[in-house]
């Protein structure tokens, strides 16, 4: 991995020093493809570590080099479609393979059929399975189909088609076990997993997983058996990912309670969200609170004084070296006295100081032990709590139950999730143990909100909502922390859904003033009543109400959301009117270096 990296190192260097050379409109004009060719350079390099937003920015220069409609635009068009993909912006990916479909059908005649072919059933297959990502199960079931008949067309002209035709089946059989189509499902998954290929890379597991769900929904228990066996003995045989171990302990945990060995389900549960922690802390980022800011702030505040103190004693001395020259006498013991004066209020300055350094280190560790306790035991309660919303899903899937029950099956399983969502909220925020630096980089914040909104528009049309987003055409460049910023942003608009009405709109903008930036949210929700004003920023403020549809409120968000700002050296207000409507504003200077 080490050589990897390093060679990946040396190349971005050499990507760069490329793209360094087009340092002026008229070297961009003049060797045009030379530039794309650093662009795309640039953009895999960043691919490679993960900076999206740097990549989208090479790819889409690139996009404007050539006229808009050619085969390179088609291309690129999948490349960025990846990026939004990865990012689960399945929408945004799903229009781009789109428009590459309809690029390729002008291109067919400039290609050699393979390479079309290729070329066309990737697009196909992309637009199919971010379409169904984003819960448009139609239009991924056109987009499948046209692959399926792509497929047919170049297995007449000899081409091998193998793999292609048993990725489209298994898309085919997951989009009808969507639908409620059992039948339908296992008559593409067993055509899928019948095709003869000379498996190197565990293709069939994917398919053979979704075949013992399918049997196990008509309780054909003997074929759910043998198509787990399958896909655990390729899981065995070939490296796949954390995902797919997954998926296989929580089919098992179902085929287990189907035939009464509840403990082994159990078992297997618990096993399946041991791997899916393993599997999120691989990708979590670490957020926390900055809990000695109080204790540092008393520190500067001590130095500031003694410092204060020391320039003082200096004007004095001078000043009674002049005076000394006039009335010598006198001078000298008022110096004698004020001298022994000043030794006594040291020695109590220096015992104080021992005394407050010695409290602050006792409150330090007693901080310290707490936040470990507390971490410890929230990540402890998360596998039992995972453990018996599992069962209870698996018990809800049964049809043996009475009313009463299933009811209370409900309750188990909607208390336990929340109080997932709490502990991971808590692990995330307020348990983090976080010293780390806020390292910032120059980001167009302008482009992170929109990100924002169209990433949360599926959200807010689960209420018929409607995120309305409003910001200058240009850049708003600004030196902040991606990440946590992001977060913020992501904090205000999900309060915002929550609070407000099915069928409201939700107002986002953002607008620059000369060194700073300011973002708003405006909902048209239940308002905050004055009593709650002054607690709404507190960590498990006691102001927090469900939401206008009973989503369930922590009272975190904002709390961390007003931290991140503040280390941002900016600010967090509100404006509301119950019944009317709230709108946060967040200010950001963008005049200095943050790096705290």
């Amino acid at each position: 991995m080490a050589k990897w990296s390093n060679q990946w190192g040396t190349e971005n260097k050499y990507a760069d020093s490329a793209l360094s050379f087009f340092n002026s409109a008229e070297r961009k004009k003049e060797y045009q493809s030379e530039y794309y060719k650093a662009l795309l350079a640039n953009g895999e390099a960043c691919i490679y570590l993960k900076q999206y937003n740097k990549a989208l920015k090479f790819y889409y220069e690139a996009k404007n080099i050539f006229s808009v409609g050619n085969c390179e635009d088609g291309f690129l068009g999948a490349k960025i479609a990846r990026i939004y993909f990865n990012q689960h912006k399945y929408r945004v990916a799903a229009q781009l393979w789109a428009e590459g479909v309809n690029l390729m059908g002008h291109c067919k005649n400039g290609m050699s059929y393979p390479n079309y072919f290729y070329s066309m059933q990737s697009f196909l297959n992309g637009a199919g399975l971010s379409y169904e990502k984003a819960g448009m199960l139609d239009s991924a079931g056109y987009y499948y189909l046209q692959d399926v008949e792509l497929i047919n067309t170049a297995g007449q002209r000899r081409i091998n088609v193998s793999a292609a035709k048993i990725s489209v089946y298994d898309n085919l059989g997951n989009l009808n076990l969507k639908l409620g189509n059992v039948s339908k499902a296992l008559e593409y998954l067993e055509q899928c997993v019948a095709i003869p290929i000379t498996e190197i890379d565990g293709i069939k597991i994917p398919p053979h997983m979704k075949l013992a769900q399918a049997y196990l929904q008509i309780k054909n228990h003997p074929k759910a058996l043998a198509n787990l066996r399958q896909a655990r003995n390729r899981l065995d045989r070939f490296d796949n990912n954390l995902n797919e171990e997954v998926l296989w302990y929580k089919i098992n945990a179902q085929y287990l309670y189907q035939i009464k060995q509840g403990e082994r389900a159990y078992e297997s549960i618990l096993h399946s969200n041991r791997l899916k922690d393993s599997l999120e802390n691989s990708l979590f980022a670490v957020y926390g609170m900055d809990v000695d800011h109080e204790f540092r702030s008393l520190v500067q505040q001590q130095e500031l004084h003694n410092l204060s103190g020391q320039n003082k004693l200096k004007q004095f001395y001078l000043i009674g070296s002049v005076v000394t020259i006039l009335m010598a006498i006198i001078i000298v013991g008022l110096i004698y006295r004020n001298l022994k004066r000043i030794r006594i209020m040291h020695r109590e300055s220096d015992l104080h100081n021992q005394q407050l350094q010695h409290a602050m280190a006792e409150i330090e560790r007693a901080n310290e032990n707490y936040i470990r306790i507390m971490r410890v035991m929230a990540h402890d309660l998360r596998n039992p709590i995972s453990g018996m919303t599992g069962l209870a899903a698996v018990l809800l899937a049964e049809e043996d139950f009475t009313e009463d029950n299933r009811h209370m099956l409900q309750l188990i399983e909607s208390t336990g999730i929340h109080s997932m969502e709490m502990i991971s909220e808590l692990l995330k925020t307020g348990l983090a143990d976080e010293n780390e630096l806020l390292v910032t980089e120059m980001v167009d914040v302008k482009n992170l909100l929109y990100d924002s909104v169209e990433l949360l528009q599926f959200k807010a049309g689960e209420k018929q909502q409607l995120l309305i987003f409003d910001g200058p055409v240009q850049p708003v460049m600004c030196r902040v922390s991606q990440e946590k910023i992001w977060r913020v942003f992501n904090n205000l608009i999900v309060n915002a859904i929550k609070f407000s009405y099915e069928g409201t709109q939700i107002k986002v903008g953002i607008l620059q003033e000369q060194h700073k930036i300011i973002v708003s949210v405006a909902d048209s929700g239940i308002g905050i009543p004055d009593k709650n004003k002054d607690a709404i920023f507190e960590m498990f403020s006691p102001a927090k109400k469900v939401g206008t549809k009973g989503e369930q409120p922590f009272g975190l968000g904002l709390s961390i959301s007003k931290r991140i700002i503040e280390k941002h050296r900016g600010k967090i207000w509100f404006d509301s009117t119950p019944e009317i409507g709230t709108t946060f504003y967040v200010e950001i200077p963008c005049n200095e270096h943050i790096d705290i």
